[in-house]
């Protein structure tokens, strides 16, 4: 649900702004960086932890899973369950795609062709770079989707089994297709709102 909030807001807001691309990282120079990068977006970057608990709160909403019920001792399990998620997946991306070589971090599509943006990013959640510049598979990732959805089956009210695993996988390209595009359209939505500001200023 986060995503389809996510896409209705960028379908309505993106192509009334212009694109400004800020700068593609680097691939990692060295472990030193790449731990930096794995520290940030699990423990402080304030986006991801935002919509933790917006995802959390629309779980709670809709009552998943079943198990647990709408009190706030519950919404606390939700936070909780995603929080050892994401600690779980991203640690085991940090390790496989260090051994991989890959770099699984967004790089702005640098095009103005709204249809195209929208490609590059959901294509992007599946993808990876190498040393050398390539594009492939984002295996580190597919993996790490694979490693949190088992470990979490530890607390979480779920059956294991292959096609939950296989749902891990889907959810984890799901969940960075839903960060892919707010990276590719936050320039857009920031001139949006204020040049929306701006009319309502005048």
């Amino acid at each position: 649900m986060r995503q389809t909030l996510l896409l209705s807001f960028v379908l309505l807001a993106a192509p009334a702004s212009a694109q400004v691309t800020p700068a593609p990282p680097a691939f990692y120079s060295n472990l030193h960086d790449r731990f930096n990068g794995y520290v940030f977006r699990t423990y402080t970057d304030p986006q991801r932890l935002a919509w933790l608990l917006v995802d959390s709160a629309v779980d709670h909403w809709s009552g998943a899973p079943q198990a647990w019920d709408r009190s706030p001792e519950s919404y606390g399990y939700r936070v909780a369950s995603g929080w050892g998620r994401r600690i779980i997946r991203n640690t085991a991306q940090f390790g496989f795609e260090a051994v991989l070589r890959e770099d699984s971090r967004y790089r702005p599509s640098g095009s103005r062709n709204f249809s195209k943006r929208i490609f590059f990013a959901v294509r992007s959640s599946v993808t990876a770079y190498h040393p050398d510049g390539a594009l492939g598979p984002a295996y580190g990732r597919m993996a790490a989707g694979v490693v949190a959805c088992a470990a979490s089956s530890a607390w979480h009210p779920q059956q294991m089994n292959a096609s939950i695993l296989l749902a891990g996988v889907g959810q984890s390209a799901l969940d960075r297709a839903g960060n892919n595009l707010l990276a590719e359209f936050t320039p857009d939505l920031k001139a949006f709102g204020v040049a929306a500001w701006n009319r309502l200023r005048q």
